[in-house]
């Protein structure tokens, strides 16, 4: 369906407002069992939101599955996504650099080829797009922002020269 815009900014002309379901695919980690320690090991990355303190450069988590316990949970490719949706870290973002699984605190964005992961992440970051995270989230003691509502937030998008350009912008300032 199309976005309603009219509580959201003004875009440049080039740039268009979609929901984030459209830029990629978006999964939802899982905890293989904790009763089977064969599932646990160093081989693959199992992040949790603590893992996500790197934020840009997220390559290794406290915990790890073997190659048997990455069969029970999600593989998330290298680049992807993770943006936390509960808790109280709601929102913290980390751009993944290994093949990982992610615990279920966590959606992952894994974009599609027209959309650079560099600049979803820097998105996922703004100030807005974290108001957009919280203004969402179900407003319990402990927030939670679903599948489907994560899904559904607006997202700014440009033109794939325009990530290009911003990502080298951010990056050569934080250089």
């Amino acid at each position: 369906p199309p976005i309603d815009t009219s509580d959201l900014p003004e875009l440049p002309e080039s740039w268009i407002w979609t929901h984030v379901k459209e830029i990629g695919n978006v999964e939802t980690g899982t905890t293989p069992s904790k009763t089977n320690p064969e599932y646990y090991s160093k081989d693959y990355p199992f992040y949790k939101p603590t893992d996500l303190n790197y934020g840009y450069y997220v390559r290794d988590a406290e915990d790890g599955l073997s190659h048997i316990g990455v069969k029970k949970a999600r593989l998330l490719p290298v680049k992807s996504i993770l943006v936390t949706c509960i808790g109280a870290t709601i929102g913290k973002t980390g751009l993944i650099r290994r093949v990982g699984a992610s615990n279920q605190q966590i959606n992952a964005i894994i974009t599609n080829n027209d959309i650079l992961p560099e600049f979803v992440y820097f998105s996922c970051i703004s100030p807005k797009f974290q108001k957009f995270i919280i203004d969402n989230a179900s407003a319990t003691t402990l927030p939670i922002l679903n599948k489907t509502k994560f899904e559904s937030l607006p997202f700014p998008l440009p033109p794939l020269t325009e990530q290009h350009q911003i990502v080298a912008e951010v990056e050569h300032h934080f250089s």
